[in-house]
């Protein structure tokens, strides 16, 4: 019987394996293009300081330890908290705004599903010090686009506000038990449950139908969504919410994104510390979002200097479940070249040469099914080099051998697929 492995977490190799290596390294080098710097935080912190707005769930599924001195520590269960650390205590005097990018893996004590495991990979964008809608506008087209570059072809965003929510709950003075009850009831799209709470409650008037307008409040803009929402709300801070979202979605017209986006202001179960717009995108072939984001204003300001920020993580696994389900396994990687032996020893010379013209080359040690390799090369030892490629051979010069080889086949780094 093989060894096992603890729940919720799994073993990545070959192909699927260089995929999500793939995925990371297309996400770093588009959030670099965007001037976003990597931000490297440690895979543990002490607990109290990683429970700092987390939500009741994500506190609950902190993986805690203790260290010799008797501390509590806990394994990071996101890597924005952490950076908001890094940023509020030691980065707080760096000019504004800062753009940072970050990839690793985290860690929750979850019931594992598909596309929910204990240990997962995150990788994330967070833009610190400016409060604008152009800012959120950044983050969200930087999201579209870095989906669109990893090869999904399908994905859709759910935008909300949780300032329009929240004006609603300041205007109704529900307790935090009935405003549980309206959060479940939200999120399950229940527009029973929802009624009888309004009922419940004794509301009436223009009370009762913005809560029940909230279920309606889902769409693209050109279905008058916003409209609707301005209709509904009862007070500035549900008019400023969908005067945010106006101008957010006016910048992501001019990037170009802003078909991808629907307004979900039912949408209202996330992270404490968000204060403004928040978002997620799916995508078919799971359940799960495959990237979650919003604005947190309040929360580098818990470890030092007060400064707004807004940011997103791209979950790497469900993506790349996501890709397998969409598009079938990837194959698993093999060397572009194969360098046989030879009796003068030159194959060692020839393996480097080709590695240093950006071959990935191995040398055949043992029983390799040579089919398997796409190019062969052969030292003659006479001056000459064979090369073999799908079953037709040909000599070529020792000297010039390398200039021989066809061209270099690498896919675009926007594509896997």
């Amino acid at each position: 019987m093989p060894p096992s492995i603890p729940r919720g977490v799994a073993d990545y190799f070959g192909g699927p394996a260089q995929r999500r290596r793939q995925l990371e390294s297309t996400l770093r080098n588009l959030s670099h293009a965007w001037g976003y710097e990597e931000i490297i935080p440690p895979i543990f912190e002490y607990a109290d300081m990683l429970l700092t707005e987390l939500g009741d769930q994500t506190a609950e599924e902190l993986y805690r330890f203790f260290d010799r001195d008797g501390r509590v520590l806990a394994l990071r269960p996101d890597l924005t908290v952490p950076t908001a650390r890094i940023v509020g205590s030691k980065l707080y005097d760096l000019p504004l705004p800062q753009r940072y990018f970050y990839a690793g893996p985290v860690f929750r004590y979850e019931e594992p599903r598909a596309g929910r495991q204990r240990e997962f990979w995150q990788a994330g964008v967070e833009l610190i010090g400016v409060s604008t809608p152009d800012a959120d506008a950044e983050v969200l087209a930087l999201a579209a686009l870095a989906l669109q570059a990893i090869g999904l072809e399908t994905f859709r965003f759910s935008l909300g506000h949780l300032g329009y929510f929240h004006g609603l709950l300041s205007r109704l003075r529900l307790d935090d038990q009935a405003v549980d009850a309206l959060q479940k009831a939200l999120d399950r799209k229940s527009e029973d449950e929802v009624r009888a709470l309004t009922e419940a409650w004794g509301l009436r008037d223009q009370d009762r139908e913005a809560v029940l307008g909230l279920l309606s409040l889902f769409g693209p803009q050109g279905d008058g969504v916003l409209a609707r929402a301005r209709a509904l709300a009862l007070n500035q801070q549900m008019r400023a919410a969908v005067d945010r979202l106006v101008a957010v979605e006016e910048q992501l017209d001019r990037f170009g994104v802003k078909r991808f986006f629907d307004i979900d202001l039912a949408d209202v179960r996330a992270m404490n510390y968000y204060t403004g717009i928040t978002f997620k995108a799916y995508t078919p072939g799971i359940g799960f979002s495959v990237v979650n984001g919003g604005r947190y204003d309040n929360l580098v300001g818990e470890f030092g200097a007060d400064l707004p920020a807004v940011g997103c993580a791209f979950y790497l696994d469900r993506i790349l479940l996501a890709q397998i389900r969409q598009f079938g396994p990837p194959p698993d990687p093999i060397p572009q070249l194969l360098v046989l032996p030879c009796a003068c020893g030159e194959h060692v010379s020839l393996a480097q040469e080709a590695r240093t013209a950006g071959w990935v080359t191995a040398m055949a040690l043992g029983p390799e099914p040579l089919s398997r390799y796409p190019l062969r090369v052969q030292c003659k030892c006479d001056g000459q080099v064979s090369l073999t490629d799908a079953g037709a051979s040909r000599l070529v010069s020792r000297e010039s051998w390398v200039q021989a080889l066809p061209p270099l086949a690498s896919p675009p780094p926007s594509t896997f697929f």
